[in-house]
Parts: C-alpha cells; structure tokens; sequence
C-alpha cells in the first residue's frame, strides 16, 4: 500500500550514465511504494524514464561553481522540508547535500539515511565530510561489511539492488566466449593486472576482451591514455568507453567470463549484474566469496597478480560444462536474493 512521500538525495538521474543509471531503476522500484518520491540530485541528466509519480529537482544552472550549487540546493530541500511531510530521506553517495541541509532535518524531525558503499575518499576533506555525515545520520546502509570506509555501529551491510529480471539469462550449456571487463578506467580497479593476466593464460591469443566504462578525474584520463597506448597493438582488446546502463546486456551477452579485480572495500555491481547474466566471474574481493559456489572459489579466486589470474583462467577452462553450469546456478541463487524488488524490504528492515 502507498503512503506519504519520501525524499531521495542522489548523484545522477542520468540514464545514459555507466556508473550510475542503475538510480533510475531504484528510483521506480521505490515509487511503487509512494504517493511520491521526491529527488535532489547533483546531475538531472535524462531523466524521461522515470515514473510520473516521482520529482526531480537540482541546482539552478549547470554553470554554478559547486559552493553556488550547493546553496541552491540547500534551498531546495529546505522548501521541500517545509512544504511536505516524508517518512524518511534516503541520501544516496552525497552526504555533502546531508550536511548542508542538517538542521533542516533536525527542525523537521525527518529520520536521515545514508546509504554510501565505496572504499573511501582519499582526500582529506572528503573524508572529514563523510565522516560528519556519518555521525549527522540516523542510520547508515552500505552493500557489503566492508564497503563502509568509517567505523560506526549503525552500520549495517544491506546488499545492492541490480534489475535481476533484465540481466537474468537462464543457461542450459556453457559455450567458450569472450572476456569482459566492466568497470571505471582507475588504477584502482588493477585493470592492467587483469588485462595482461588475459593475455597471458592460453586464450589470450584466441579470445577477445571487451573493457566497458570510463574515467572520472584527470587521474583516471591518465591511466586511461596508459592503457590504450600500451594495449594498441593488440586487436583483441577492445576499450568501448562509457555506455548506457541499459546497453550493458549487449555486451554481457557476447561474454563468457568477466574480470574484476578490485580490492576489499569495493563491492562493484557490475559482478552481479554479470553473475545474473550466468557469466562466470574471476575476483580477487573475498567479498565475492559468498556469491560463488564454496567448491570452485579457489578455481575463481585470484591474488590480484596477473600470474595468478592466468592460471585461473587456464583452469576453469578446463572444467566440464556440468561444473560450469552449476557455478552459474549457485551465483544467479545468491544474487537474486540483492534484487530490485527487495530493495524497499531491506531498507524498511533496517529503519
């Protein structure tokens, strides 16, 4: 049954965005609940595909340096305090819009969440801003148990929320495909690691990778102007940039194996945006661990080195079609249980 309205902080409502169009899907997910969602976010970007029951409101020119942006904001959520009644704010990444709007919320007694799933900014400032925002909160929600950076016991591991039924591939037979590599163009995500550990397992002559996402700051351009320069003589490695979240399919669907090599602290949706697809995954994050079958962890684990990667995938390749077929079984079980329609369950369980 709706009932009253909530009020949702994000950093995009951009469709065509890589990264973050998964919001417009959560954003419908949730108005099934409403009467109305209300959205601030930082980007509208397009935004056609959302409900008619839900708002968006944003800053007042894209041409605002961000000290501007965030004081038009703050009186756009200060008028939306005062003008409606919600049950909760759910702040999704943007604990600045938090901050800034803090005594609003404590004047108009409106419970905050804040739901932030990332290893952690590196800057000092951004971290002493996440880290007020954390303690301003009434509750935090994050993916994983360790995708929180700061340690605070209202604290709680919700998983994320993929669109299960439009990336689920039933599978009765696993052929030999392609790579693929989903994921932001950043050192951090060890992309050079996975790609040469490809290139040097057996089928790194005879298979294609697909790397799929972008940069976000001048550093990634950098290792991003590294990696295509270095890997320009290799037809068989294919960076396509960023693209839109509803176009990921097409590329999932011509690959057979996907590559993530991020550290403890990242939980990145594309794994189980993947994993649904029925396309095995090789990581190096234990948090992966309880999404694979406990038999063929160790056949999918890898150290983060591009050494032990080949060799995993020289392995795998050499698993029957049964034992492929039932790692994805095992995986498309576990992921269904972080899908779309469990989202509002899980929030409304933890509040």
């Amino acid at each position: 049954m709706k009932k009253n309205k909530i009020l949702v902080f994000n950093i995009s409502t951009d469709s065509d965005n890589t990264s973050l169009g998964f919001a417009i899907d959560w954003l419908n997910e949730l108005s099934e609940y409403y009467d109305e969602v209300d959205v601030v976010t930082l980007n509208k970007g397009k935004s056609h595909l959302l409900k008619e029951n839900i708002n968006i409101y944003t800053h007042e020119s894209v041409n605002l340096n961000k000290i501007k942006k965030f004081i038009s904001l703050r009186k756009t959520i200060k008028s939306l305090l005062i003008s409606n009644e919600y049950r909760f704010c759910l702040a999704h990444m943007t604990t600045a819009l938090l901050l800034v709007s803090s005594t609003i919320f404590k004047f108009r007694k409106i419970q905050s969440i804040l739901w932030y799933t990332h290893k952690g900014p590196t800057s000092i400032v951004k971290r002493i801003v996440l880290y007020l925002g954390a303690i301003i909160s009434d509750l935090i929600i994050t993916a994983s148990k360790n995708s929180f950076p700061l340690k605070f016991k209202k604290v709680t591991p919700i998983g994320h929320a993929i669109n299960f039924k439009t990336f689920f591939r039933s599978k009765v037979n696993h052929e030999v495909k392609d790579f693929l590599i989903i994921s932001r163009v950043s050192r951090s995500k060890n992309l050079d690691e996975s790609i040469q550990g490809f290139l040097d397992s057996n089928y790194g002559d005879s298979q294609n990778i697909t790397i799929v996402g972008g940069p976000l700051t001048q550093q990634d351009e950098v290792y991003e102007n590294y990696l295509l320069d270095k890997y320009s003589i290799y037809s068989n490695i294919k960076f396509v940039g960023s693209v839109r979240h509803t176009e990921l399919n097409k590329f999932i669907d011509k690959s057979g194996f996907h590559i993530n090599n991020t550290p403890e602290g990242f939980y990145d949706k594309s794994v189980l945006e993947t994993l649904s697809s029925g396309v095995i995954n090789f990581y190096s994050n234990s948090e992966y661990d309880k999404n694979t079958h406990p038999n063929y962890i160790d056949n999918l684990k890898f150290d983060s080195t591009k050494n032990d990667l080949s060799e995993k995938i020289n392995a795998v390749y050499e698993l029957e079609n049964s034992m492929l077929l039932e790692i994805i079984k095992f995986s498309q079980d576990k992921v269904k249980q972080e899908s779309l329609e469990t989202l509002h369950q899980r929030i409304l369980k933890v509040i």
